[in-house]
């Protein structure tokens, strides 16, 4: 039988992949997007976790909010009329902390400046220059989102004044701890101001380049306002079936459970793919929403590239920290912090566990030596709170993000002993809310080498490698990485390990297409 011949074929049917997709149909190009699994999302899917003991409960299995995808995407893609609805979130976070206190975030910045006074009335005060140091950073980030990587110096240029400089030095190159302790001066605040440059961060929060790290998650705007994230009805896979149907709706060929096994390349240039089943589905070029260790050392033959180039690739910063407790629950947890309180408070938004910059650094320094953290990092989402379609009347849903849990345990195996740790995070979430323990109908549990397994994430990395400076710019994946088509001619990066890089954003997948678009109308492939 010949093989199936289009202009373009898509490694993988997550949400880049996708979004990938629809651009290069958009402009009149055949496209074929190959998915290893049953359905496409990647990590951004929405299924019951136990469809037998808990049917009907309905998590996002990976990512969990939206936030970083510029709204440009969705509304050029019409995929906000297939079924894409925010549901935005105020109170946006609650933070208990060991000794009974807690800080709310409210939408309203009166209301969270007097949540912040409870503290310190002096960090209430300086709250408004700290928000407009990470505005000015995400301004500057926003004009090199949708386009080519910059390079490093173009992006410095940037910062040109004495007090531009001040805000490169701590939110570029300096650690998250660095700005919060710059700025406040209770351990509340410093602990709420340094947590999201941790997320998916295999560093503690006074490591440099973690403070890149908390812009990258602070700069998102596709509510319409800086910062804020929302849930998805439906979950997170509501937004990949969307984009899935756009794509349908404009030719694209969508095949699941077709695992792509090699890219066929000829004379150096990228001629199709291989599927596991032997099939091979040709291309004028390829493009890879895998990871660029899967992509170049799995999928590639090495013998096609040059040889410090696989270097380069083999020296991604890739290993992950994270686990992901995924819950179908009887009723939602009670915050001892909120007795005598509105429990809705801790509902509404996340909740976050990292009281001080001390606790987050030790929960990291376990992790650096083999150990699961003892005291772990966690962000905790309860979607069915505000969103009953996730759960049957009257059940719940929660989510747990936690850090800091080492690929390569320093004793035993994922295997062995994936439930003990798992329980020992769930022992440290019940000191916040005791209820948790007897609420739980069913649980799945996903420490880095299931992330791995599952969504094909070397090292079970969330971001496609650490998202860091030295892993940013034109320095993602690997320094020179000035477009997304790499040594092999045809063969295009369109996943988060490409800039500017990962959470749920799409910008890879557009960035990506609209160069090869710009190639293949160029007549370079024929």
């Amino acid at each position: 039988m010949a093989a199936a011949q289009f202009d373009a074929v898509i490694v993988g049917g997550g949400h880049n992949g996708l979004v990938a997709a629809c651009y290069l149909a958009q402009a009149d190009f055949s496209v074929c997007v190959l998915e290893r699994y049953k359905t496409v999302g990647g990590a951004a899917i929405t299924e019951e976790i136990d469809p037998v003991n808990a049917p009907g409960w309905r998590l996002s299995i990976g990512s969990y909010v939206l936030s970083l995808m510029p709204r440009s995407i969705l509304d050029e893609l019409g995929a906000w009329q297939h079924g894409v609805e925010l549901i935005r979130r105020n109170p946006r976070f609650f933070m208990p902390f060991p000794d009974g206190q807690h800080i709310i975030s409210w939408e309203d910045e009166d209301r969270f400046l007097e949540e912040i006074a409870k503290f310190s009335k002096k960090d209430a005060e300086n709250y408004p220059r700290y928000d407009a140091f990470v505005e000015h950073t995400a301004r500057v980030m926003d004009r090199y989102i949708l386009r080519q990587p910059p390079t490093f110096a173009e992006f410095a240029a940037e910062f040109r004044t004495t007090e531009e400089a001040k805000i490169f030095q701590k939110m570029i190159l300096g650690s998250a701890a660095d700005v919060a302790e710059y700025f406040f001066e209770s351990e509340q605040m410093q602990a709420v101001v340094s947590g999201l440059g941790l997320i998916g961060t295999f560093r503690g929060p006074r490591d440099a380049g973690t403070a890149y790290v908390k812009l990258y998650h602070t700069m998102g705007n596709v509510t319409g306002r800086r910062g804020q994230w929302a849930y998805v009805r439906g979950a997170m896979g509501t937004v990949t079936q969307a984009l899935a149907t756009v794509a349908r709706g404009l030719g694209v060929t969508i095949r699941e459970s077709a695992e792509v096994s090699e890219v066929c390349i000829a004379d150096g240039r990228a001629t199709g793919v291989a599927t596991v089943g032997g099939e091979e589905i040709r291309a004028k070029i390829v493009l890879s929403n895998a990871d660029p260790k899967r992509t170049y050392l799995t999928l590639v033959d090495r013998a096609e590239l040059p040889a410090e180039f696989v270097r380069d690739i083999e020296a991604i910063l890739i290993d992950s920290p994270v686990m992901k407790l995924n819950l179908a629950l009887e009723e939602l947890p009670h915050f001892t912090a909120l007795d005598g309180s509105d429990q809705g408070l801790a509902r509404t938004g996340g909740v976050f566990i990292g009281p001080s910059v001390d606790y987050l650094q030790r929960a990291y320094e376990d992790a650096r030596n083999g150990r699961p953290s003892d005291y772990p990092m966690m962000s905790v989402h309860m979607q069915s709170a505000v969103d009953p379609s996730v759960a049957p009347p009257g059940k719940h849903t929660l989510s747990i993000f936690t850090q800091y849990y080492p690929y390569q345990l320093g004793e035993g195996t994922w295997d062995e002993r994936r439930d003990e740790i798992a329980d020992h995070a769930m022992a440290r979430f019940a000191e916040y809310a005791p209820n948790i323990t007897d609420a739980v109908v069913a649980r799945q549990v996903l420490g880095p080498p299931d992330l791995e397994a599952r969504f094909g994430l070397t090292g079970g990395h969330i971001f496609q490698g650490e998202l860091v400076p030295e892993q940013a710019f034109d320095l993602r994946p690997v320094p020179g990485s000035k477009t997304y088509e790499g040594p092999i001619q045809g063969l295009y990066l369109c996943g988060a390990g490409a800039w500017p890089g990962g959470c749920v954003m799409g910008a890879p997948g557009h960035n990506a297409a609209h160069e090869a678009i710009a190639n293949l109308k160029a007549g370079r492939y024929n």
